[in-house]
């Protein structure tokens, strides 16, 4: 039996023998284990998550020392994975509860199951905060930002901090942003601080991570440790040197045969002889000397008469291995060792005072971005980790440790009997220490289980710490007490696919790049059981585009139009096409039903590097070919085409005068006007010199200066649509004063019947809820401490600007039958009958190690060397070594993407590619393999694409990998089939729609149907229960007329009183300073302060006889004493508008009615109404009204 299968076969009579369960042996170990901390190795498909679910009921059921759930603390990654697990805890027992339902134990492990700290790291941070918030004198009233604040938050903190370092012009500071932004803008610098900030945030202790960088820059050249990016550069170097060195000696004896190029060989032995020395030199002077001795002989000219006697092939392979090696110990030297210790040393310190610059411009944003947060009473993700640690630790050193746990740690080590971490590859160095502090390790008591598979880390770009899993994986299984187990056995692929991926994995993923030896003992090994497959069809295969010119002489040129993506899409589509079809198709293995059927498009998934370009060119193409396709990108939320529609038409609200937003809604279906309009109108602009410059300038200008001609031509229907347009647009503008984000995209989709249109184009049902996902994220931004349009439209900027993407909507049924799209990051977790791992040929993304300034966890800040003044520039020492590092670390992450890629497939795996040349390609990458062992780091570093390693893997042959090299010819000519059909269907449909055409009955019985009305649809819009809120804003739409053309009216005053306040301001004078002060504050947040005061104010004792203008002043300020009132809160306040209202006949009747007990504040209330006395509706259903009262008073 697969593992776990015997989950559901746990009904049995009272009494009966619990059934036992077929794991594997090493399955079997990590369930039963005990009394010891794990790492589980667990590989792609080896049931981790059955394992860990099994493990927990069988502590629960334990006779002798039954466990309590609520005693376990199971840390994930994702809400879904915690709620999976927590799912299939629950079910479990529940089984139990049915084969034994007296058993009391199992009936509370039921209940507390629910309630069972079974979370996100995240979440359980938010439970410490909650739970001990006094420890750090943190609001217990605080919430968790939404993204978008946040990152909207630190843009203003940021742009705050550089004004005001400009404006205090010091030295240091405009020496820093003349070197790192010499352009217009200061982004650069605002740039480099934020990605500082962020990977001091990536430690447990930022600020200590800051004062270590800034130790580093002050002691350059005097520190007697050796430094973390020294170390690397020692031992990168002797590692390279030594592989170099490898490469030459594997040749000596082809030159010592009798038909080798035996003149070759002391110019191999001293060279290898260079290489060896380099990589024995004990530091960096000694390495650097060993550099500069090397020298690179030309190579002894072999003869005519002497090559008679010498094999051609052997004197290639040691020639073309020694110009490898020659050209790769150039490329180690240049970059470590081309200049000497010194002057290394020199540029580094001519550009510390720049770096100690943006570590103090860091320190000074964290600071204020902490400041600014508290007095928001927020915080972020980042902050719910480190308060957390500053919770669990306490001041004090205790055994070198600088942060020792504290009594909260103690506390709630007590409360858990075992920690489970999933997905532990994935852990970084906050969350890893969080664990050590609720571990018992300290008390002699080790606890906790990680799984995970450091072959699938894939989030570095999340500063993810693999080398934690890796420490482990080395120092674990030598005690009892900390164990190691591998589960390596794989329940989900055909020995098939894992022949493949093991094939491939053996050469190329080694302790250097992928960080974990590929071996016997961490291959895949099968574990599912599938018919076997006699005809060979479920062998893995590559296919290859040749995109050379020869390659597809009958394409003609059509195939110019095509891009690579295109062809290589067409490619995959004619596989599609062949393996779904009931002649040739691919019979997939039917587990449930026991028996073979024919694949369907929902078995296939195509995976991707990257969605963005890629996955809806391919879904085009496919769907051309007649096959359903759907990109589950998890991205390109905001480019969808009816989300940037609105988002266009809200910057036009917020400011008309921006030409491509503006041009973009006139083109939109609600303004419906054409291409050759809006050029109608620029060339009416050019001719017209005089209207343009009353209309103002750009496209705005444009269209009021054609409006203001034009207008009266009733002929004129671009003036017509124009007028409509521009009325819509200054009617939204007027709204979006006086509405909220959400109520004013309603009316957005009211107005402009937007909504109704996107459900009726294809795909209509995700597009209308990327609609609705907008207006949700409209209500989400109104709860952040930011309001209004032009906000909004930063918080949308920012999370694109981030790629903090929310995603398209979730695909409806209408997708279950189609191909799937998606990223290789997006799948993991996830396994497919038949696996398309494309795009192979794609370039490696390196742009983040081209900036001039580069930051890593380990190893700090590294920067070029830049002299303004005398226009130098160069890499520094320091730089170097980082690059070569993250450019490893880079290749890792990708290699490790790869293997995820690989091991999604059940039953069939293509990889594919589009090149040109492709055997060329793999001749290039294969020539100098050794003829055993793994390939040699320094070629698997070479690699620009992961096809390239797929080639290199191949060197010793690819016996479980079929190769097939296709021409685009017939792509093209299947790709414009597809078009030229689709045109003639378009075709066809403006042919009919011109003609009128149409089935008469059918359009009889759409008219009925648009005819028929409902006898009682009023009441279907009535609302069952609604809140005051919501019954002000009903009121408030159906006013809005008068209500918008009062605020119009308002807005004219406003800008008439502006102009002499500005004035004022000038001169100035107090009126202006004061009035310029006040209208800096927010109107929301104003209401907010006085509604907060009104009510705190003891009324009971400010009875009629008392002065209030007195006594306010004292009370106000007690009330901010005491915390109850913010400083923020009291600058917000008129303390004249307050008294003038408890002097006030209402108020002194207020103040009369509190001093007897009969002042009611903040009184929640229910009532039932019919609804016609609600609002104007025209019926007598009850309508629930349910509201809190700010204050009312009883009188006699």
């Amino acid at each position: 039996m697969r593992y776990g299968r015997g989950l559901g076969r746990r009904n049995r009579r009272k009494g009966e023998k619990r059934m036992a369960l077929r794991w594997t042996a090493d399955q079997q170990k990590v369930i039963d284990a005990r009394n010891c901390s794990m790492l589980v190795s667990a590989a792609a498909g080896s049931g981790k998550t059955a394992v860990l679910v099994e493990r927990i009921i069988r502590r629960i059921l334990d006779r002798e020392h039954p466990a309590d759930i609520e005693r376990m603390l199971v840390m994930t990654f994702t809400r879904a994975a915690a709620s999976e697990i927590r799912e299939r805890i629950r079910a479990a027992i529940e089984r139990e509860l049915i084969a034994d339902p007296g058993n009391a134990h199992l009936e509370r492990q039921a209940v507390m199951a629910q309630y069972a700290q079974i979370t996100t790291i995240d979440s359980f941070c938010l439970y410490i905060l909650r739970e001990y918030f006094d420890r750090i004198d943190l609001d217990p009233a605080f919430r968790v930002a939404d993204e978008g604040e946040v990152l909207l938050l630190r843009r203003d903190v940021m742009k705050e901090l550089l004004e005001d370092r400009y404006a205090a012009s010091e030295e240091d500071f405009l020496a820093f942003a003349e070197t790192f932004a010499p352009g217009k803008t200061d982004d650069g610098i605002a740039d480099l601080i934020f990605r500082v900030y962020e990977f001091s945030q990536s430690n447990p202790w930022p600020a200590e991570w800051l004062l270590e960088s800034r130790r580093e820059m002050t002691e350059i050249g005097n520190g007697e440790e050796e430094t973390a990016w020294l170390s690397f550069l020692r031992e990168d170097t002797a590692r390279q040197a030594k592989e170099l060195a490898g490469l030459l000696k594997n040749v000596l004896p082809i030159c010592q045969d009798a038909d080798g190029p035996w003149p070759y060989t002391p110019v191999i032995e001293k060279e290898a002889a260079d290489l060896e020395r380099l990589a024995m030199a004990k530091d960096y002077r000694e390495m650097a000397s060993a550099a500069a001795d090397m020298d690179w002989e030309k190579m002894p000219t072999i003869g005519k008469k002497m090559a008679e006697s010498i094999d051609g092939a052997k004197k290639k392979l040691v020639y073309e291995t020694r110009t490898q090696v020659k050209k790769s110990a150039q490329k180690l030297v240049e970059t470590y060792f081309a200049l000497t210790p010194e002057a290394a040393e020199e540029d580094m310190r001519f550009m510390a005072g720049h770096v100690l610059e943006l570590l103090s411009l860091t320190e000074e944003f964290t600071e204020r971005f902490d400041r600014k947060k508290r007095e928001k009473n927020i915080v972020d993700f980042g902050d719910l980790e480190h308060m957390a640690l500053t919770i669990l630790s306490r001041e004090g050193e205790e055994e070198g440790n600088l942060h020792p746990a504290g009594p909260v740690a103690d506390e709630l080590s007590e409360m858990f009997d075992e920690i489970l971490v999933d997905e532990y590859q994935d852990s970084n160095l906050v969350q890893e220490q969080l664990i050590r502090y609720l571990s018992g390790e300290r008390f002699g008591r080790p606890d906790v289980v990680m799984v995970g598979d450091v072959k699938q880390s894939i989030y570095k770009f999340r500063l993810a710490r693999p080398d934690l899993f890796l420490e482990k994986y080395k120092s674990y299984g030598k005690e009892e007490s900390h164990r190691l187990i591998g589960l390596e056995q794989n329940f989900r692929s055909r020995n098939e696919v894992l022949s493949c991926t093991n094939d491939v994995f053996f050469q190329i993923m080694t302790e250097g790049l992928g960080g974990v030896q590929y071996t016997e003992k961490t291959a895949l090994h099968p574990g599912a059981s599938y018919p076997e497959d006699t005809e060979g069809r479920m062998a893995a295969e590559l296919l290859l585009l040749d995109l050379s010119k020869d390659a597809s002489v009958n394409a003609d040129d059509e195939r110019a139009e095509l891009t690579k993506r295109e062809l290589e899409a067409g490619m995959i589509a004619r596989e599609i096409l062949r393996i779904t079809d009931p002649k040739t198709g691919l019979m997939l293995w039917d587990a449930g039903e026991k028996r073979f059927r024919l694949c369907e498009y929902r078995d296939i998934v195509i995976l991707l590097r990257t969605a963005d370009g890629w996955a809806e060119e391919f879904a085009e193409v496919l769907m051309r070919q007649g096959i359903p396709a759907f990109a589950e990108t998890g991205g390109g939320y905001f480019s969808t085409l009816e989300v940037e529609t609105i988002l266009n038409l809200l910057a036009v609200i917020d400011n008309p005068m921006q030409d491509i937003p503006l041009a973009a809604v006139l083109r939109a279906p609600f303004c419906g006007l054409e291409d050759y309009e809006l050029a109608q109108i620029k060339a009416f602009e050019k001719q017209t010199a005089e209207e343009n410059a009353r209309g103002g300038r750009g496209l705005y200008g444009a269209v009021s200066a054609y409006l203001a001609h034009h207008r009266e031509d009733s002929a004129d229907k671009t003036a017509e649509k124009l007028g409509a347009s521009m009325a819509l647009i200054d009617e939204l503008r007027r709204a979006a004063a006086v509405l909220p984000m959400h109520a004013l995209l309603y009316r957005i989709y009211d107005r402009t019947g937007y909504y109704l249109y996107a459900s009726a184009l294809p795909g209509g049902e995700v597009r209308r809820a990327n609609l609705d996902m907008l207006v949700e994220k409209a209500s989400a931004y109104e709860e952040t401490s930011y309001r209004g349009v032009f906000h909004f439209i930063r918080y949308i900027g920012e999370l694109k600007k981030y790629n903090k993407d929310f995603g398209e909507a979730q695909a409806d049924e209408s997708h279950a039958g189609a191909v799937r799209l998606m990223t290789i990051h997006k799948s993991k977790g996830l396994e497919f009958p038949v696996v398309f791992a494309a795009g192979l040929a794609k370039q490696f993304n390196k742009q983040d190690l081209r900036g001039s300034v580069l930051v890593d966890a380990d190893l700090g800040i590294g920067t070029d060397f830049i002299d303004s003044t005398q226009r130098l520039r160069g890499s520094t020492l320091k730089k170097n070594v980082m690059k070569s590092r993250m450019e490893a670390e880079q290749l890792g992450e990708e290699l490790r993407v790869l293997y995820v890629a690989m091991t999604r497939a059940k039953e069939k795996l293509y990889l594919t590619a589009a090149l040109s040349d492709p055997m060329a390609q793999m001749e290039k990458r294969t020539a100098l393999i050794p003829p055993s062992g793994q390939v040699p780091g320094t070629l698997l570093k070479g690699a620009a694409c992961m096809l390239d390693w797929i080639f290199m893997s191949m060197a010793r042959g690819a016996e479980h990998l079929k190769v097939h090299v296709t021409s685009p010819a017939g792509l093209v000519q299947d790709t414009a089939r597809g078009l030229r059909d689709l045109a003639e269907a378009e075709e066809a449909l403006e042919k009919a729609k011109a003609s009128g055409a149409g089935d008469p009955g059918y359009r009889a019985l759409l008219e009925k149907a648009g005819k028929f009305s409902y006898a009682h649809s009023a009441d279907t819009l009535l609302n069952i229960k609604m809140s005051v809120s919501g019954l002000k804003e009903k009121h408030l739409e159906e006013d809005e007329e008068a209500l918008l053309l009062a605020a119009a009216r308002m807005e004219e005053a406003a800008e008439h009183e502006t102009e002499q306040e500005t004035e004022d301001a000038a001169k100035g004078t107090a009126r202006g300073k004061r009035k310029h002060a006040w209208d800096s504050k927010g109107g929301a947040e104003r209401g907010t302060a006085y509604h907060r005061l009104l009510s705190l104010l003891p009324f009971a004792e400010m009875g009629p006889e008392v002065d209030i203008s007195g006594i306010l002043p004292g009370v106000l300020e007690e009330l901010v004493r005491t915390g109850a009132f913010s400083d923020r809160e009291k600058e917000l306040v008129r303390l004249q508008d307050i008294c003038a209202f408890l002097e006030s006949p209402l108020g002194v009747r207020a103040r009369a009615a509190a001093a007897g007990g009969k002042l009611k504040r903040e009184q929640q209330f229910v009532i039932g109404l019919p609804a016609r006395e609600v609002g104007d509706w025209d019926s007598d259903e009850l309508v629930v009204i349910q509201g809190i009262i700010d204050a009312f008073f009883e009188e006699e």
